[in-house]
């Protein structure tokens, strides 16, 4: 089962965020690690401006991402990662991957690529960038595993632009997003996670596979019935992080997505409990905008079930 399991006792109308203590990981290292980074790195060779894109004025907040993720991992996963600073020279040892690249800090000629870009790499999670500015703007990212969207039609838009597609039911939890990160501190990051349901796990769903994976759920939802959903369906969850960085001002938010069949977390009946609670009681705005309609008579079904076993 995840780790991370996004259900109450019913939905809410919050961002659910809470603090990211100085013992949790800002970004995390799963069995994953390996698959996900190639396929990362597959996806910026094949197609590098569609889940890559910046601009110049960032690059003192992409040094401190860059930063602020070795000092993560090498702290949360001694085993796997080391860096070594000898004044302005650094030293990274990737053991998962057998690599060791060596650097000048701030020196982005000592780097084969712009340093989100190369720091990104190195991690599971999507990393983007917003600006410090009145409207809160996307000025940079590597986005390979995201849910729907792509950084080519979100790129340079404010934090509220970005989410006018969303049920207004969500609305007023947009605006207390914006007052979140308005008012965010640099030692005082936080996480919230966000989830949906799928019928297939791949991590790369941006928008340019949009019609074509609308389509194939169409055809195949309405067939799914309460004894084959179990497989069919997965539970997609992402950890989400907003980090305040010190000297640019930059919003760090970091994206890893998790996932799981349907049947394996639902053979706990609480969390098939929690699961059937939440989907009964969320806005029908909210339902359709999760593109649930599709299979929704044999989720509730099946987690009806499962929740009594």
């Amino acid at each position: 089962m995840l780790h991370y399991f996004p259900f109450d006792e019913r939905y809410t109308l919050t961002m659910g965020t809470f603090p990211l203590k100085e013992t949790d990981c800002l970004v995390e290292v799963d069995e994953h690690y390996t698959t996900e980074i190639a396929e990362k790195r597959r996806l910026l060779a094949e197609d590098y401006y569609y889940y890559y894109q910046t601009l110049p004025e960032t690059y003192l907040a992409q040094w401190e991402v860059l930063e602020k993720v070795l000092q993560n991992l090498a702290t949360s996963y001694p085993v796997y990662f080391e860096l070594v600073i000898e004044g302005e020279q650094w030293h990274w040892y990737n053991r998962l991957l057998n690599e060791k690249h060596s650097f000048r800090f701030k020196d982005n000629s000592s780097l084969p690529l712009e340093p989100l870009d190369w720091v990104g790499r190195q991690v599971q999670e999507d990393l983007l960038l917003l600006a410090n500015d009145e409207t809160i703007t996307l000025n940079a990212g590597q986005l390979c595993f995201p849910n729907d969207w792509d950084l080519g039609e979100k790129f340079g838009k404010s934090f509220l632009d970005i989410h006018t597609h969303i049920p207004k039911v969500l609305g007023p939890m947009m605006m207390t997003a914006q007052k979140l990160m308005e008012r965010l501190l640099p030692h005082r990051p936080v996480w919230r996670l966000n989830w949906n349901f799928k019928i297939h796990n791949a991590l790369d769903m941006s928008s340019k596979y949009f019609v074509a994976s609308r389509k194939e759920l169409a055809a195949l939802g309405p067939t799914l019935t309460s004894e084959t959903i179990g497989e069919r369906l997965y539970l997609r969850v992402e950890r989400q992080t907003l980090t305040r960085l010190p000297q640019s001002g930059y919003i760090l938010f970091g994206i890893h997505t998790y996932q799981n069949t349907l049947a394996n977390e639902a053979k706990d009946p609480d969390r098939a409990r929690r699961m059937y609670q939440v989907l009964e009681s969320a806005p029908r705005e909210v339902i359709q905008y999760k593109a649930i309609p599709f299979f929704e008579e044999a989720l509730m079904k099946y987690l009806k079930r499962n929740e009594t076993l």
